[in-house]
């Protein structure tokens, strides 16, 4: 199998840009060709400053550049369709980041556009990279604690990435759809079933002019595991932890952020035992799972449907915190 070096067009050059160049360098099969960005200053001096050869004004000439071979879209979370539709018509290989739309008929319409121009659509789901957490599913699946019965995970964003989109509700700000749908992603792998049902508390309230800025939501699964989420945009100090309860033993990780190594310590009626794994290169393994699969056609990455699945999850997620009460995910595929 030959994976080819992809030439890639950034539209969005926010914080994530600036991770996702740095990552490009360490990569194998990619290189950043090209950005775009509402602020042509803003725009040219990242650009610059980066080492980037080709600056756009606009998406819709950025997705017509000859030397872009695939879009990676990362504009305020409200912004994305128009991205999708233009780099797919142009017939640009398609990376979004999470969510994929704000509603579902635009998520729909994004996933049959690609498919139509014939090109991949992925989703930039990049935890899904982290082999610490293959290795705790694993270790879960294996029984090593018995059944699982709770899992509580917490993880915060980092208090730098504050931008007014990502405080407008308008806009897709929030921090349901920032960390919460990484960690609404995770659970099933973890938990061995899908979701059935949501509840929660937020602040601040839904309604205002303010997106969420701590969420706690109360999960079960279809296999009854209960799950605990917290993601926060206000924390500096949270541990961005993760913990596993089960019928013979208790699984603990130390952070899952910001650590070159992780730690997984599992207490059981044998005792104490714990493993260190290397933490991953997350966006430069992205953008390397990317060009895979788009080489032999698999789905190391997040596709069209899942990301259909969590804008799904993450309406049924936002009417429980707006009503306050619980709301049933089984139907949700």
């Amino acid at each position: 199998m030959t994976v080819r070096t992809l030439r890639w067009g950034l539209v969005g050059l926010g914080s994530l840009a600036g991770n996702v160049m740095a990552a490009s360098r360490r990569a194998r099969h990619a290189v950043i060709s090209a950005g775009a960005t509402r602020d042509p200053a803003k725009g040219r001096a990242f650009c610059k400053k980066h080492g980037i050869p080709n600056f756009h004004e606009s998406y819709e000439t950025l997705v017509t550049d000859p030397e872009v071979d695939a879009v990676f879209v990362m504009t305020p979370n409200d912004k994305h369709l128009p991205v999708v539709l233009a780099a797919a018509a142009a017939g640009k290989q398609v990376l979004c980041e999470k969510p994929l739309a704000m509603t579902e008929a635009d998520a729909l319409t994004m996933i049959a556009a690609c498919e139509k121009a014939g090109v991949m659509l992925r989703l930039g789901l990049h935890l899904r990279f982290e082999k610490f957490l293959d290795r705790v599913a694993a270790v879960l699946a294996e029984g090593r604690i018995g059944s699982i019965r709770a899992i509580s995970i917490e993880r915060a964003a980092p208090l730098s990435e504050r931008a007014p989109w990502r405080e407008d509700p308008a806009q897709g700000g929030g921090i349901l759809y920032d960390v919460g749908l990484h960690l609404l992603d995770l659970v099933p792998k973890l938990a061995g079933g899908g979701l059935a049902s949501v509840s929660g508390l937020v602040y601040p309230p839904p309604g205002g002019a303010q997106g969420a800025d701590t969420i706690t939501l109360l999960l079960r699964t279809v296999n009854d595991v209960q799950v605990s989420l917290r993601a926060s945009r206000e924390a500096p100090y949270a541990g961005s932890d993760l913990v596993v309860i089960g019928t013979q033993g208790m699984l603990r990780t130390g952070p899952l952020r910001w650590v070159p190594e992780f730690t997984m310590t599992l207490t059981t009626a044998e005792g104490v035992t714990e493993e260190r794994v290397p933490a991953c290169d997350l966006y430069r393994d992205e953008l390397d799972g990317f060009a895979v699969d788009l080489a032999d056609g698999g789905t190391r990455m997040g596709t069209g449907p899942d990301g259909l699945r969590l804008v799904r999850l993450a309406l049924r997620v936002e009417q429980a915190l707006a009503e306050a009460r619980s709301i049933t995910l089984e139907d949700i595929v």
